[in-house]
């Protein structure tokens, strides 16, 4: 088991590595950004049964500021278009490091002669 990997086989494992560090890092945050948009859909429907005179604070980092029902709802509004993209954005990157990790990860096990695996070439 001593023996040293051929430095072409380090280099794919370092990419199939990286792929999947980056790969993480994506559904991590998406993940998040999901979060972020339910709680953010939530406030909006928790907005919907408020009357217009209806006090409502709004938070601006560790401050709350006093909105109308109307900004409150315009602002959640552009929040959650932000949030949707950001999602779809996010989703997208996941697909395509799914996709690269995978087929890094298939030229790895022809590289290391492995069953189920292309042969490499």
């Amino acid at each position: 088991m001593g023996e040293e990997l051929p430095p072409r086989v380090r280099q794919q494992l370092a990419r199939v590595q990286q792929t999947r560090d980056s790969l993480q890092y994506v559904t991590a945050l998406l993940r998040q950004v999901k979060q972020q948009l339910a709680e953010t859909k939530n406030a909006q429907e928790q907005i919907k049964g408020l009357t217009a005179k209806s006090v409502i604070y709004q938070a601006s980092g560790p401050l709350l500021f006093k909105t109308t029902k109307t900004k409150a709802n315009k602002n959640l509004k552009d929040q959650i278009e932000a949030l949707e993209l950001r999602a779809k954005s996010l989703e997208k990157q996941e697909t395509q490091l799914r996709k690269q990790y995978d087929t890094l990860q298939e030229t790895l096990r022809g590289m290391l002669g492995q069953p189920g695996a292309p042969p490499a070439g």
